[in-house]
């Protein structure tokens, strides 16, 4: 049997699944191979290797690669090639693995990739002077006291019929 190479690979995912273009596989072998290879120091243990580590992990080491190599732009590259959340790098690293290119990944369910970061606090908190980056929660309740007070006020000044 003759064994594929990783282009002829990420070509047929692709065609099978068009979410994410094929820039977004080749970052997440080479993010994930960089992790592997340098393995920054976390403590006394290097960074897990894409064989061993956990989904959390794995998000961790895509983070930084993605800060390192595109920095304040690593939200809007990501989300090009049509990765907008941890649960789209997860898919990214599953479909892969499931082709053997990463070999087997202890995180191998959907559910291991889920709760992982927000993309804001993860890619553009960092860039932003303190203080200027609102949760979107709080931006979002701040939005709704906004409409509801106009509608509060439009009520009362609605003439009585």
């Amino acid at each position: 049997m003759r064994k594929r190479n990783f282009a002829s690979i990420v070509e047929e995912i692709c065609e099978r699944d068009g979410r994410y273009v094929d820039e977004a596989y080749y970052f997440v072998r080479e993010a994930l191979h960089s992790s592997e290879k340098g393995g920054k120091r976390k403590g006394k243990r290097r960074v897990a290797a894409a064989s061993a580590a956990s989904g959390k992990e794995l998000l961790e080491a895509l983070r930084m690669h993605a800060l390192r190599e595109f920095g304040p732009m690593s939200k809007l590259v990501l989300s090009e090639w049509g990765i907008r959340n941890c649960s789209d790098l997860g898919d990214v690293i599953l479909s892969l693995a499931s082709y053997g290119v990463l070999g087997q990944t202890s995180a191998g369910t959907r559910k291991d990739f889920k709760n992982g970061y927000s993309f804001t606090s993860a890619f553009v908190k960092p860039f932003c002077p303190a203080g200027i980056v609102r949760s979107a929660r709080k931006r979002k309740a701040a939005q709704t006291e906004a409409k509801a007070g106009k509608a509060g006020r439009a009520k009362k000044k609605a003439p009585a019929a």
